[in-house]
């Protein structure tokens, strides 16, 4: 796998949750006006207008926390299958795997952090006899 295709999903996760944040800063800038204020300076027109702009960054906001969970969920995903296709014999998932959904992937990687931990005495360095 190369450099590209192995870091997206963590570059997309990261610089959505950089998106969030600015667009959340820049949301509470504006939230922090007092109203009776701009009621007094504007006409009725443009404080409909502020509400409907409000409105709309609070729904960027919403659709960018929802884009940077998702990128999150494929990101650990896309670890777990790499985990797996790295345990198997012939580097390949084993068939039918993504059919069954994250339960399985999940529970092949937990069989084989089990397995691990099973072999972990067999893992051990020979101890040196002394000459």
């Amino acid at each position: 796998m190369n450099v590209f295709s192995w870091s997206l999903p963590f570059l997309a996760e990261k610089v959505s949750s950089m998106l969030y944040t600015i667009v959340k800063k820049c949301a509470a800038v504006d939230d922090g006006e007092d109203e009776v204020d701009l009621t007094e300076k504007m006409s009725e027109k443009s404080v409909e207008a502020k509400k409907n702009a409000r409105s709309v960054i609070k729904g960027k906001i919403k659709s960018v926390a929802a884009m940077s969970r998702i990128f999150c969920t494929l990101r650990e995903e896309q670890e777990l299958l790499l985990k797996i296709k790295n345990i198997s014999p012939d580097g390949k998932l084993p068939r039918g795997i993504l059919l069954e959904g994250k339960p399985a992937i999940k529970h092949a990687a937990k069989q084989f952090n089990i397995a691990c931990e099973l072999d972990r005495e067999n893992e051990k360095r020979p101890k040196k006899k002394d000459q």
